[in-house]
């Protein structure tokens, strides 16, 4: 990586296709930022692969700015994991919900961002992996992640889906929600196996090598409530803390989303820390 003080220009990787391109107003801003003085080149998302990156990182590109959203950054970072490369990323916030982008740098906007590339340090983060699936914000399993199938299914129809397919898979998501059909094990509890009906996995801090960790188990509507009262009376009641795997199982593939997306996961389910970490770039200290 080159020292502080030499040309720390970086490649842009772009997807038009991302929530701030497809807006009205986001040409202006697009323009800017490949513009910009510290972009050296520019590729599309379809470009790029682990080689790719691993060479362009040899030749003297400091670091890679991603214009995306949140799977764009999350495609971009698997494929610099895999390539464990020394470049580090500079998500910019062209998605919709940014999330990584906001616990990163808060509502910094792409051009203040870029503007702090030249004097920014870069920090080792270590992802999470589900079955493989890297994440960097966080995994969920079961209920919700059944909802947002439903949602995805939503958007394949141009206009107004069909009521009864739709209602079907809402109805199946609900069922799901108060069926604890998912049988899990981490740290906390050891070689027990216990269930659920859902399980949150968070990486809130990006320093730490164990990641925070909540499930529940809901029978009817009575527990949606106590849950609720859990949180606010006593939190230490509910199944949660830190663990650094969690090993899951279904009788049926498992819902899962990671970073807000949902996926297509088997019946049995890791989730742990990448052993190989991944850079970002941050304001100097």
């Amino acid at each position: 990586m080159p020292e502080p003080g030499t040309s720390r220009q970086l490649a842009l990787v772009v997807n038009t296709s991302s929530g701030r391109f497809v807006r009205g107003g986001a040409d202006s801003l697009a323009e800017a930022v490949t513009r910009h003085a510290a972009i050296k080149t520019v590729w599309s998302l379809d470009e790029i692969s682990p080689d790719r990156l691993a060479t362009a990182c040899q030749d003297g590109i400091f670091g890679l700015a991603i214009a995306g959203g949140d799977g764009t950054i999350r495609s971009v970072a698997q494929m610099a994991q895999a390539s464990k490369a020394d470049c580090p990323l500079l998500p910019l916030p062209f998605g919709t919900a940014n999330l990584l982008v906001k616990r990163l740098y808060g509502d910094r906007e792409p051009l203040d961002l870029l503007d702090m590339a030249a004097g920014a340090d870069s920090r080792d983060f270590r992802p999470g992996l589900l079955n493989g699936s890297l994440f960097l914000v966080a995994a969920a399993l079961g209920f919700p992640s059944t909802i947002a199938r439903a949602r995805e299914k939503l958007r394949e129809f141009e206009g107004a889906p069909p009521l009864p397919s739709f209602s079907k898979r809402v109805a199946a998501s609900v069922r799901q929600a108060f069926s604890p059909g998912i049988h899990y094990r981490t740290d906390l509890t050891g070689r027990s196996r216990k269930r659920a009906s859902g399980i949150y996995v968070d990486l809130s801090d990006m320093d730490a090598e164990t990641m925070r960790f909540i499930a529940v188990k809901w029978r009817e509507m009575g527990d949606v409530a106590r849950l609720g009262w859990a949180l606010l009376s006593d939190p230490e009641r509910l199944p949660a803390g830190l663990v650094s795997q969690v090993d899951a199982s279904s009788r049926k593939p498992l819902a899962a989303m990671i970073d807000g997306e949902p996926v297509f996961t088997e019946s049995t389910v890791e989730i742990r820390r990448a052993e190989h970490p991944i850079q970002f770039l941050s304001p100097a200290s």
